[in-house]
């Protein structure tokens, strides 16, 4: 906890503190978080703005490295050897970085990360539990890749001139699967705590939901994007901006 607060206290005293932007998905899986996040990144490096991205998985696996590509599509493989899901490409393509596995979230990983301290004695005897541990564990993970410099394959505009790179300015997280599952429940706690901390200005978050075309003549029906809401709130996240896919 003591890292915690000491992380959020340097983002929160910092003048140029990165800011967070949460794409969250509802309704169904699938529904282009990947994109719309991808795509938040290459409009605010049009701004001139440094970003970075995160993408969370909630799996148990480590990484996407041995998952059958039937069922979780073709493994990217990053710069630094890290097997991840294909997100990560195309934020690279889109942002013109070259991102680390420290950019690929799992449940593995931070079950990981957080039995490898409790087996060294880290929690000095604690009862190890899912909150406070694990979403801290989550916090961590966030603010650390938050401000990470990354080094940019390509820029839209001069603002990566300088030969050593600068701590990002915003820092997109793809929160993956759909807002509700079982297996996602400690990110959305995680990420609950983290806006409480760091500031609702310095954080916010973006909901994909669906918006189907039913009936003849067709019409849109927003039902299931109200109900993916609601859902969201009574998990303790407001949507700041919510964004419709139509077929």
């Amino acid at each position: 906890q003591s890292v915690i607060n000491e992380q959020v206290s340097s983002e929160v005293s910092s003048s140029q503190c990165t800011k967070i932007i949460v794409v969250t998905g509802g309704v169904l899986s699938g529904i282009g978080k990947g994109v719309i996040a991808s795509s938040l990144g290459v409009l605010l490096r049009g701004m001139g703005l440094r970003v970075t991205a995160l993408k969370i998985d909630p799996y148990v696996n480590v990484d996407a490295g041995t998952m059958s590509p039937f069922e979780h599509g073709e493994v990217f493989v990053l710069d630094d050897g890290g097997e991840c899901d294909l997100d990560l490409g195309n934020y690279e393509r889109f942002l013109g970085v070259s991102l680390t596995r420290e950019s690929n979230m799992s449940t593995g990983k931070i079950y990981q990360s957080v039995i490898e301290r409790e087996r060294i004695g880290d929690y000095l005897g604690k009862t190890v539990q899912i909150i406070p541990h694990i979403s801290d564990a989550i916090k961590e993970w966030v603010l650390r890749v938050s401000s990470t410099p990354v080094s940019h394959s390509c820029s839209l505009t001069d603002e990566h001139s300088s030969s050593s790179p600068l701590p990002p300015q915003v820092c997109i997280v793809e929160l993956g699967g759909t807002l509700g599952d079982i297996e996602s429940m400690p990110f959305v706690e995680a990420l609950r705590q983290l806006q409480e901390e760091i500031g609702y200005k310095n954080m916010c978050f973006v909901h994909v939901s669906l918006v189907p075309v039913l009936g003849h003549p067709p019409e849109q029906k927003t039902k299931p994007t109200q109900h993916s809401v609601k859902m969201m709130r009574q998990l303790g996240l407001t949507p700041d901006f919510i964004c419709c896919r139509s077929s």
